[in-house]
């Protein structure tokens, strides 16, 4: 079996690691997903489905064993977040410069993730007048 490395578990400067979910091959170890993760994924309430026995997740997100970082895919936040200065930064994956891609600014990684949301709400109804 792999084990995770470093990219697996901590982010970058860039607010960038890689999805520690394991995959699986005929039955056999086939590594990790590896595509890029912006962090954990939430912890959320479960219920079993009563017809699988499956347990599944109130946010409907994956519901499968994340034991690291996670990518959008498997649960993971679709934002990434980073320093900027002495506040943190939250923009989308396609994140080009400040100067053409969205980006919201906040003291905590979650209050930049809030101020993205808004500013991307703000540009859909100005572009929906």
């Amino acid at each position: 079996m792999a084990c995770m490395n470093k990219h697996h578990q901590e982010l970058d400067a860039n607010g960038i690691g890689k999805c520690s979910v394991p995959m699986w091959a005929g039955g056999c170890p086939a590594g990790f997903c590896d595509r890029d993760a912006y962090g954990n994924r939430p912890p959320c309430d479960e219920w079993r489905n009563a017809y699988t026995g499956e347990m599944m997740r109130w946010d409907g997100k994956y519901n499968g064993y994340v034991p690291g970082l996670a990518c959008p895919i498997h649960g993971g936040p679709d934002t990434r977040v980073f320093k900027d200065g002495d506040k943190w930064c939250a923009v989308r994956p396609d994140f080009v410069t400040l100067q053409e891609s969205p980006a919201g600014f906040g003291d905590t990684p979650e209050a930049a993730r809030a101020d993205l949301a808004a500013v991307i709400e703000a540009a859909v109804k100005e572009a929906g007048r």
